[in-house]
C-alpha cells in the first residue's frame, strides 16, 4: 500500500532517525568492504615447515636413509668454471669435494667437531666460532624435519614474490643471532630459497640461494639446481645423481693438512 503525503513521516525527530540509520548502513558497508579486501590469514611457521616436509615426500621417506651421496657440478659463469663435485652426508657430518682443472681438488668438511676448507693448492683453513655452528646445521641430513632446532624464533611475515613465485616469507633469528629468511611456494609448499647476510663471516653482504627443478630421488623430492648470489658473484650447483646408504665413515676423516694447520 502506497503512502499518501499525509502518511509519510515528518519532523526533525524522524529526520534524525533516518540520518542515523543511513550512517549505520554506510558504516556496515564500509566495514564489509574492508574485510573483503583484508589479506588472507597467514599460516604459522610450523604449518609452512610441515607442509614442505609433506611436499618433499613425508617424514618417513626422509628418515628412511642414513647417509647420502650427491654427484653434480659446480659452475661459476663469470670465471668460466665448470667442475665435477661430490657431496657426502652421514650422522651430522659432511664432505664436499670438487675436481678442479688439471686434476687438483678443493674440499670442505665437518666431522662433527671441526669445520674446515682445503683449497686447490692444499692450503687448509679451520673455521671457528659461529661459523662452525652454521656448518653443523648444513651437515644435518634431516634439517628440514627440525628447522626450529636451529632458530631462536621464526614467523611468517607476509606473502612475497621470490624467483617468480608467490611465497610465504618466513623471517627467523638463528641460535647464533643471525637473521635468516625462508621462502616457501604458496601453491606447492616447496622451499624456493633463502635470503641472508654474509658480512659477519667476511662475506660480501646480502646473499640469496634459490632452489629449482625438483626431482625425486629414492622417494625424496630434492632441488637439482641451486643458484647462489652474494654481492656481484653468482654460482650454480647442479645435482646429477643421488644414492643412499653407501657412505663409509672414513670419508669424514680429517685431512693431514687440516690436522697440521695449528687449529686450537
Amino acid at each position: 500500500m502506497l503512502c499518501s503525503s499525509e502518511d509519510r513521516p515528518t519532523g526533525p525527530r524522524n529526520l534524525r532517525g533516518a540520518i542515523v540509520i543511513s550512517l549505520l548502513w554506510l558504516g556496515s558497508a564500509a566495514m564489509a568492504a574492508a574485510q573483503a579486501q583484508s589479506p588472507q590469514k597467514l599460516p604459522t611457521a610450523n604449518e609452512v615447515l610441515q607442509r614442505n616436509i609433506e611436499a618433499t615426500g613425508g617424514e618417513d621417506a626422509l628418515l628412511r636413509h642414513k647417509s647420502m651421496t650427491v654427484h653434480g657440478r659446480y659452475q661459476v659463469p663469470a670465471a668460466k668454471l665448470d667442475v665435477e663435485t661430490v657431496f657426502y652426508m652421514k650422522d651430522g657430518k659432511l664432505l664436499w669435494r670438487a675436481t678442479l682443472p688439471g686434476g687438483a681438488t678443493a674440499s670442505s668438511g665437518y666431522d662433527g667437531h671441526t669445520a674446515w676448507n682445503l683449497d686447490g693448492s692444499g692450503k687448509a683453513t679451520v673455521q671457528t666460532g659461529d661459523e662452525v655452528l652454521s656448518v653443523a646445521r648444513d651437515a644435518d641430513m634431516y634439517y628440514h624435519l627440525h628447522v626450529m632446532k636451529y632458530f631462536k624464533s621464526m614467523e611468517v611475515v607476509d606473502v612475497r614474490e621470490f624467483n617468480g613465485r608467490q611465497c610465504y616469507h618466513l623471517k627467523g633469528a638463528t641460535n647464533w643471532g643471525r637473521v635468516n629468511e625462508h621462502f616457501y611456494d604458496v601453491q606447492s609448499g616447496l622451499l624456493q630459497g633463502y635470503a641472508f647476510n654474509t658480512a659477519w663471516r667476511g662475506g660480501k653482504g646480502d646473499a640469496t640461494e634459490t632452489f629449482e627443478n625438483y626431482k625425486s630421488f629414492g622417494g625424496v623430492l630434492m632441488p637439482t639446481k641451486t643458484t647462489s648470489r652474494e654481492g656481484d658473484e653468482l654460482a650454480i650447483s647442479l645435482v646429477t645423481s643421488v644414492t643412499y646408504d653407501d657412505v663409509d665413515d672414513a670419508v669424514f676423516a680429517l685431512p693431514a693438512a687440516v690436522k697440521n694447520s695449528g687449529k686450537k
